[in-house]
């Protein structure tokens, strides 16, 4: 297995390996005569950046591993259909999937394969999509690596026999050795109907990284740092501070002003504000090198500034977190929670395309916030109202609306955000938010996510400033939630088992809990549901341009489920056939429906009962 899975599959000499078992494959060793005794990945793409390889890694961290066995079981449907030779494993002990499929010469485009894995994202909620876009780094352990928690990659070929089957492997392997032609990119995006991702502005071509004799830096002057850049350094963090988000800050100020990585070694030697990087060299886990270059690859895409080390947008956007969190009463009142985590899903959404107009429709932004579309919908309009967003142009046909964040009016004795204010968090808190444990399936909601978030955010911040503050009033400060409201939610946090006994237990009691509740899935179940929404008003408005259309009018036969692949952008029409009708000639919506779901291969979760 390792001869092959790993020697032969390998785009590149070298393997990323775990040694310490932590996730982190820090290390990179030449390509071993044997296989490791520790965690090993190989690289999806060559030096070339031209992947070679797609490995579709099907997590069971976000949604469970009965999600992550259907995705992984509807994408080998598909393969299959394609005649498209691939490898499934069951990655390890957590339930997690991977699908491999090899590609031949030339291999695929970083661009296209990056496009892939946002459209399958859209119907594989539990596809972790990083491996895939990343070319540079991106990697995924292979059939027979060890888990950091414990046994192996191991083939998983049919779901009636599980694991080995020594003629079954042989034969899949003997057909993955050809290689699948690079179309297969397009083959995947044409069974996948899918909206695009908003595209970001122009900007200015990505900067070149250098490896020069003080290690590497961006090709571009060297130049004192900022005021906030210098600022950030020499000042030391204040309790709460998320020190990982402050140092990726001073980091990112100094690639951008042309600095090295010799000069971060000697900053972290004594800099107050990398005190996170000195104390894990300290600790004998040096992470300098990868942090420095993480950050120069975000610096190298913005533009060469001359008063500033950030991009004006997340200035902005931290002015709108900001804004957010000011008053946290204001989204104690009924409805708030729902506001709050629809402003953070639309702050991280601006973060991602780089700008604060967004072309988003109701249920992309429901899928974000983990909140039904209609309450999506509603909202909105109070957002709106406040002054929060801006609707710029209403949605037509197929076509979302365009909303804008606005910026806050700044007053007059503010002054620049403190330090403590991290980029990071709102996307911390929305991935909390947005757990399966607080859905409605659950019977919770979203003024528990709030309680449970400050009661998290107290055992952080806990210090000596903190310590004298009970957890009611330090909870009711950081909700705007009455005494007994907290009260009564923290009783029932306790009882669901959702209060945390140690740092790091948060996460995988909320995975118990909404396994324990039937709401494990929710999140999934909701993005196939809206896909099959998307489809099928997509459908109706082919329908009714059609029937529109002047002139003598042909039906079209839908094409089979297993023929060839249909061109990306082709009519919902051709993929479907006409819009069903009724007896009385009126539009059959479920018949519709039950098409686009066979077609897509979605499959409601059945109502659980919370008791």
């Amino acid at each position: 297995m390792f001869e092959l899975c790993t020697r032969e599959w390998s785009p590149r000499p070298r393997v990323r390996v775990d040694a310490q078992r932590m996730h982190d494959y820090l290390s990179t060793s030449a390509m071993p005569a044997t296989a490791p005794t520790v965690p090993w990945a190989i690289h999806l793409a060559g030096t070339d950046h031209r992947f070679r390889l797609l490995a579709f890694d099907l997590d069971s961290g976000r949604h469970g591993a009965d999600i992550a066995r259907s995705d992984a079981l509807r994408l080998c449907g598909v393969l299959d259909e394609l005649g498209v030779a691939h490898l499934r494993t069951a990655s390890g002990p957590t339930g997690g999937q991977h699908v491999w499929v090899r590609l031949a010469e030339p291999g695929a485009s970083a661009d296209s394969v990056r496009h892939l894995a946002h459209a399958l994202r859209q119907h594989y909620p539990s596809l972790d999509t990083a491996p895939l876009t990343n070319p540079a780094t991106g990697a995924v352990r292979p059939p027979g690596a060890p888990h950091r928690h414990g046994g192996y990659s191991l083939p998983y070929l049919d779901e009636s026999l599980p694991y080995l089957d020594e003629r079954a492997l042989t034969g899949t392997l003997a057909r993955m050795s050809v290689g699948t032609a690079p179309e297969v990119v397009q083959w995947l995006l044409a069974r996948h109907p899918h909206t695009e991702l908003p595209e970001r502005p122009d900007r200015a071509r990505a900067v070149r990284i250098i490896d020069g004799p003080a290690g590497p830096r961006l090709d571009r002057p060297r130049r004192p740092l900022t005021a906030r850049t210098r600022a950030l350094l020499t000042a030391t963090p204040s309790a709460g501070t998320d020190r990982s988000a402050l140092a990726h800050s001073i980091l990112l100020g100094m690639a951008t002003a042309g600095h090295s990585l010799a000069d971060i070694a000697a900053a972290v030697d004594a800099a107050p504000g990398l005190v996170r990087l000195r104390d894990d060299r300290d600790r004998g886990r040096d992470d300098t090198a990868r942090q420095w270059q993480r950050a120069l690859a975000a610096a190298a895409r913005f533009p060469v500034t001359t008063g500033d080390d950030r991009d004006p947008i997340d200035d902005e956007l931290d002015r709108v977190d900001t804004a957010v969190t000011a008053d946290p009463a204001r989204w104690a009142r009924p409805g708030g929670a729902s506001d709050e985590r629809i402003l953070h899903a639309l702050c991280v959404l601006a973060r991602t395309a780089r700008t604060r107009t967004l072309d988003i429709d109701v249920r992309r932004l429901a899928e974000a916030a983990a909140v039904h579309a209609s309450t999506v919908s509603r909202r909105l309009r109070v957002l709106a109202g406040e002054g929060w967003v801006t609707r710029v142009r209403a949605g037509s046909g197929t076509k979302a609306s365009t909303w804008e964040l606005n910026l806050p009016q700044l007053g007059a004795t503010q002054g620049e955000p403190a330090p403590a204010v991290s980029p990071g968090t709102p996307l911390a808190l929305l991935e909390h938010h947005t757990h399966d444990v607080w859905s409605n399936r659950a019977g919770l909601g979203g003024a528990f996510a709030r309680i449970h978030w400050a009661v998290l955010e107290f055992g952080k911040h806990v210090s000596s400033a903190h310590g004298r503050i009970p957890l009611v009033a330090f909870v009711a400060a950081a909700t705007g939630y009455t005494r007994g409201t907290i009260t009564r939610t923290l009783d029932k946090l306790h009882t669901l088992g959702l209060l945390p006994t140690s740092p790091g237990t948060s996460r995988k009691s909320m995975d118990r809990t909404a396994h324990l509740l039937g709401a494990t899935g929710t999140a999934a179940d909701r993005a196939h549901r809206h896909l099959v929404d998307r489809e099928l008003h997509r459908w109706w408005i082919e329908e009714l341009e059609w029937r529109r259309r002047p002139g003598k009018k042909r039906g079209v036969r839908p094409v089979p489920r297993g023929s060839l692949a249909l061109p990306i952008a082709a009519p919902a029409r051709a993929r479907y056939g006409r819009f069903p009708t009724g007896d009385d000639g009126r539009a059959d919506y479920h018949a519709a429906r039950t098409i686009v779901s066979t077609a897509l291969g979605y499959f409601p979760l059945p109502h659980l009962t919370v008791i």
